[in-house]
């Protein structure tokens, strides 16, 4: 961005919290999107009737030109929005398109307040005021089309009412002097309500990602839960290394709820939960599935099988709130994600380790290769045992 562009982008979107800064642009962008169609189209219909109701004794320039020059503004603007934009993950792209949407409403705004100031100048005394009334419907229009962008909103009420205002409240005339005033007094009203549109629209915004963080998070823990899981296990479909999944199960926490309590054994999970979130984050992802039972997943380059021995060891060595040590079984796998089956069968390969993992005496890590090599070796002892037996 030029340091034009960069300067109306800082107070284009204003006071808005960083959590939802991007999906706030993603929804301007598609606000504007869609009612800056219609908005072109509607003005462009306009501007004949401006020609055919202008004043034949102005100058060509006035009477036509500038008419013209509007409605091929609105022609092209409504043709470019022909062609829809996927703003949806693109919030760069849509920041940009807020910026350059406030720039060019902004030469639309000055081409229409020149119109009118000189169709208002030339016009006979009685007909003067048809023209502001003209531009206070297209001024008013623009700028609830572009009230999520609010210098884009304020720049073009400013150019559209301003001048006209100042001309009516100075030429004399009583009538021109109420109209004047009720101009600036409508555009002031519709900056209220811009400002309380963005308000609303950021409220619920922030709920919306409150709900969607509710709907993805475990509520006694606040990691992650199972559905967020499996939607980040999503996001490294197609990814350029294989994934890792480790399935984690807290040993004999049955004990620990009947020795202790529920509450106590509540505290222990949200314990041994902390301990697994440290490992989260650079593509590596911790959640509670359920149970005592947890689950990292990464890629195998962010999520090194040595991470399994540390968090092994931490969760054995971390201090309980039930007073006591607490080990947990791990069982971990690898496999390319391309689809729900892969995500399924890496899944199933991971659950299968962990049940080794705990029945070979808990408190300790099972690969998926160690499962399948004691299969396969099943079942080259079963095969000579049948033979003889025939």
């Amino acid at each position: 961005m030029s340091g034009f562009k960069k300067f109306v982008a800082r107070y284009a979107i204003p006071d808005v919290a960083s959590d939802i800064r991007d999906e706030f642009v993603i929804h301007a962008a598609q606000d504007v999107q869609r009612n800056a169609r219609w908005l072109f189209f509607f003005l462009f219909l306009t501007t004949p009737l401006a020609i055919l109701a202008g004043n034949p004794d102005v100058p060509w320039l006035v009477r036509i030109g500038m008419p013209i020059a509007m409605g091929t503004y609105c022609l092209l603007g409504f043709l470019m929005l022909l062609r829809p934009i996927d703003f949806a993950s693109k919030p760069k792209a849509a920041a940009h398109y807020l910026v350059d949407s406030s720039i060019s409403s902004c030469f639309g705004a000055i081409i229409c307040s020149t119109w009118c100031v000189l169709s208002w100048l030339y016009a006979p005394v009685d007909d003067r005021l048809q023209f502001p009334i003209i531009l206070v419907m297209g001024a008013l229009a623009t700028a609830y089309c572009l009230s999520n962008v609010r210098i884009g909103a304020i720049a073009n009420l400013v150019i559209d009412l301003v001048p006209i205002s100042l001309l009516l409240l100075m030429s004399g005339r009583m009538l021109d002097f109420a109209a004047g005033c009720s101009l600036l007094l409508a555009g002031l009203f519709q900056l209220h309500m811009i400002r309380t549109h963005q308000r609303h629209v950021l409220e619920l915004l922030a709920v919306k990602k409150l709900n969607r963080e509710l709907a993805l998070t475990d509520p006694l823990t606040g990691i992650l839960n199972r559905r967020a899981l499996q939607d980040f296990s999503e996001a490294l479909y197609g990814d350029d290394a294989p994934a890792r999944l480790l399935l984690i199960d807290i040993d004999k926490f049955k004990r620990i709820n009947d020795s202790f309590g529920h509450d106590v054994g509540d505290e222990v999970l949200v314990t041994v939960a902390q301990i697994i979130d440290k490992f989260s984050g650079n593509n590596i992802s911790a959640a509670r599935l359920g149970g005592e039972e947890f689950a990292v997943l990464g890629t195998d380059k962010d999520l090194p099988a040595a991470k399994a021995i540390k968090l092994l060891a931490d969760v054995r060595e971390a201090e309980m709130p039930h007073g006591g040590k607490v080990t947990v079984s791990i069982g971990i796998a690898e496999g390319w994600l391309n689809s729900n089956a892969d995500w399924q069968s890496l899944y199933a390969r991971a659950d299968a380790a962990l049940y080794e993992a705990k029945n070979t005496g808990r408190n300790r890590i099972c690969h998926t290769d160690e499962v399948e090599s004691e299969v396969d070796e099943g079942h080259a002892d079963a095969r000579p045992a049948d033979t003889r037996a025939a």
